[in-house]
């Protein structure tokens, strides 16, 4: 049973900005460090200062033989049951470090030469080097160091979604980052069944990390040293006609560390070992992988990953064409629209934030996503004009708009937060006018309000659900040079 059927939101996965999961069982995706350094918001920043600062204080307590304070600090994690991400079968596990394992994780920790000589930097080092720590193991940790910020973002869904919240839940620990300790706190959360549920952004987990094992070992270790035995074996390999290639060399060294080849850490103690006597193919690889980047899952994947059905962009704008206009749906417009536009930008806008408070709280946006696109209009838009946050807001009058509602979204602009907004409203019979009130505000302010009509949704649906389109959001590019060329 999913959330969204648990709660009756009636909404895919598609439609939702955080992991439809199953709340009895483990979904397969996981949350990846790097995935959230990807983002550019002050929630993503929170989270990655308190990974940093977490896995920092552990590391200098073992540099410093205080292996009291590494394993009090690594007690903290329990296994965070509550997300229900990983790879438990049956009823969700988890596989946090825990009271148990705390010990067992700081002697992997404290005994490895990675460690010691200062190769593993970063929580997604351990990854690669240190047996028994893998995709789900790193999710499980981050979960814990996050979770304060997990907690929060799990009640702003649920107000918004309309999840019940229970009150006062006696729960953590959390991170403080500035103290450098664990605390206790009581919380909102939602309790379906009367077990705590932690919702996740669906656009921080993926399938696999992104710094993983596997690919550092196949693509940066065994190159090396096929390499290195090319030059120590040339003059042999001219002799005798063959010279030593991957397979032959992966089964040298797997024969070495683990006669079986089967052992699944094997892999990392050859990179231990190598990384060790060569630390600059790590910084290699770290410096790859941070110009890089693994996308986050696109709806359909995501929909298949938790068991939900793909979602239905049509269906979605025939529920907003229908909305009867006017104050009394307002919300119910909101609600449509966000659904929609979730499904339509995701993965290019993420982590939309609803009734974003600005300006001390004295004024609100109905939207907020953050801008990360990678293709098409968001990423140019993005790379020419201050566009990291594109706000929206939905006006579902009967009545034409005009100045005021065109300048309340210009009232939200800013440098620092972004020049472009995206104004939703029902009218045909006012395009013209808010069309020159939008080239007036470009004209005049270089700030670029698209204004979407239900005749242009329609052309972004049709023109997103064709194949040949090699160029996302083309309708919308168009739209903002007629506004910058005004």
């Amino acid at each position: 049973m999913r959330v969204s059927k648990r709660y009756k939101l009636n909404r895919t996965q598609g439609e939702l900005d955080f992991v439809d999961v199953d709340i009895e069982k483990d979904t397969p995706l996981f949350i990846d460090p790097r995935a959230i350094a990807q983002l550019n918001n002050a929630w993503a920043r929170s989270c990655i200062s308190s990974i940093q600062s977490f896995f920092q204080r552990v590391l200098d307590a073992i540099h410093s033989g205080d292996d009291d304070g590494a394993i009090r600090l690594l007690s903290g994690l329990g296994e965070p049951n509550e997300t229900h991400l990983g790879l438990s079968k049956g009823k969700s596990r988890g596989s946090g470090v825990g009271q148990k394992l705390a010990i067992e994780f700081w002697q992997a920790l404290s005994g490895s030469k990675a460690v010691r000589t200062g190769l593993i930097q970063d929580l997604e080092d351990t990854a690669l080097l240190i047996e028994g720590v893998d995709k789900d193991r790193i999710s499980d940790i981050t979960t814990n160091i996050i979770r304060r910020q997990l907690v929060d973002f799990t009640a702003d869904c649920c107000r918004y979604y309309g999840i019940p919240l229970t009150k006062k839940v006696a729960y953590g620990s959390f991170w403080d980052g500035r103290g450098g300790d664990w605390y206790q706190d009581h919380v909102e959360l939602p309790t379906p069944r009367n077990e705590l549920l932690l919702l996740v952004p669906k656009s921080i987990v993926r399938r696999n990390l992104h710094m993983n094992a596997g690919n550092y070992y196949r693509h940066h270790i065994l190159n090396f040293l096929v390499g290195e035995e090319n030059a120590a074996d040339s003059l042999t390999a001219v002799v005798k006609g063959k010279r030593p290639t991957k397979k032959s060399v992966n089964a040298k060294w797997k024969d070495r560390f683990d006669s079986s080849r089967e052992n699944p850490g094997v892999e990392k103690r050859i990179n231990a070992h190598v990384t060790a006597e060569h630390p600059e193919l790590l910084d290699q690889y770290r410096e790859e992988k941070h110009r890089s980047r693994t996308p986050p899952l696109n709806n359909d994947d995501m929909a298949d990953a938790v068991g939900s059905r793909r979602t239905n962009l049509r269906r979605l704008l025939e529920e907003v064409l229908r909305t009867p206009r006017g104050k009394k749906d307002a919300h119910l417009y909101e609600m449509r629209i966000h659904a929609l536009l979730e499904a339509l930008f995701y993965p290019h806008l993420l982590h939309p934030t609803k009734q974003m408070r600005m300006h001390e709280g004295r004024k609100r946006v109905d939207l907020s996503f953050t801008n990360d696109g990678q293709s098409g209009f968001f990423r140019w838009v993005a790379r020419n004009y201050p566009a990291g946050q594109i706000f929206v807001e939905c006006k579902n009058y009967d009545t034409p708009i005009g100045n005021p509602e065109v300048d309340q979204l210009l009232g939200r602009l800013s440098p620092s937060r972004g020049m472009v907004g995206v104004l939703v409203y029902r009218g045909a019979d006012d395009k013209q006018k808010v069309t020159s009130l939008c080239a007036d505000a470009a004209r005049q302010k270089h700030e670029f309000v698209l204004a979407l009509d239900d005749s242009d949704l329609q052309k972004l649906v049709d023109e997103h659900l064709d194949l040949n389109t090699s160029y996302p959001f083309r309708f919308l590019q168009d739209r903002f040079q007629q506004l910058a060329n005004s």
